[in-house]
């Protein structure tokens, strides 16, 4: 398997260079010796024979200590706090809370008492930790966006929401100067624009599950700073990997499990990748 891979990646990287070489009068990031960035996906904890919970203080901990950094998932609360958590339904409890939008921080943290099962952390507990560690891993926040549980009027959360979102993001980047390493990734253009407009220095990535060539387009005409893409999708390859590339772009790839596909998609040298099995790529790590 080994062996495959690795004459797939000889063959890969002859291409890559050819194309370099025809587009050598481009200004485009250097694709053939990219250095990739391993992020551990919802802090790497949950789901996959992990001894973490998703989203929690000591999974994101983890990753950060392990990884290059690790990727989580943001919503605002009532009060403009952010928090991690990735369903658009809160779990069943005994308060009635429907979601983190709608919720106080006290009833967030009531909830949170009541309940051994589950734990909600702050952003800005995960931010002084990074302030703590002597190198700054990097961050992703993917930020959600789609609740169609009676949250909001719409399904969509409404641009008030993300302007809150984005003022109490800024607040806290401002505060702990993290800028440079905190990246943020969504399929609402709309918070997208308005980091980029805000805080031109944070990285911003466009999230897609489907159509690779229309996400790169509009990264490209937005002034995005890359994609952020599901790697299983058919429409994904090595090619359309480096063709986004060569646009300027970076591309980060989640959220691989098994071994092989790690190893398949790392030969692909996209910018990022998350992952949900932190021991698998600890091999790969380049510090």
């Amino acid at each position: 398997m080994r062996y495959n891979i690795r004459r797939q990646y000889i063959s890969y990287l002859a291409f890559g260079v050819l194309t370099v070489c025809l587009a050598c009068t481009n200004q485009s990031i250097d694709v053939d010796h990219n250095p990739i960035k391993i992020l551990g996906h919802r802090g790497s904890g949950a789901n996959y024979a992990s001894d973490f919970e998703a989203n929690s203080f000591t999974s994101v901990k983890n990753a950060l200590e392990k990884l290059h950094g690790a990727e989580v998932d943001v919503q605002c609360s009532k009060d403009s706090t952010i928090w991690l958590y990735h369903d658009a339904d809160l779990p069943e409890n005994e308060i009635g809370l429907v979601c983190i939008p709608s919720s106080t921080d006290s009833e967030l943290i009531e909830m949170d008492n009541h309940d051994s099962n589950y734990s909600f952390t702050k952003l800005e507990d995960i931010f002084i930790l990074m302030t703590q560690m002597e190198s700054k891993p990097l961050l992703s926040l993917d930020v959600k966006g789609y609740f169609p549980n009676g949250c909001f009027d719409k399904a969509s959360a409404p641009h008030s929401y993300f302007i809150t979102f984005a003022h109490s993001l800024s607040s806290l980047l401002n505060k702990y100067n993290l800028h440079e390493n905190v990246l943020v990734e969504t399929d609402y253009q709309y918070f997208l624009d308005v980091i980029r407009n805000t805080e031109p220095s944070v990285e911003c990535y466009l999230l897609g599950y489907s159509d690779f060539e229309s996400k790169v387009e509009v990264a490209v005409n937005k002034s995005y700073h890359g994609v952020s893409y599901r790697y299983s999708s058919d429409d994904l390859s090595f090619k359309a990997i480096k063709q986004a590339q060569q646009k300027g772009l970076k591309i980060m790839l989640w959220a691989i499990y098994a071994k092989e596909d790690f190893e398949q998609i790392y030969s692909w040298n996209p910018n990022l990748i998350q992952i949900g099995n932190i021991d698998m790529a600890s091999s790969y790590i380049d510090n």
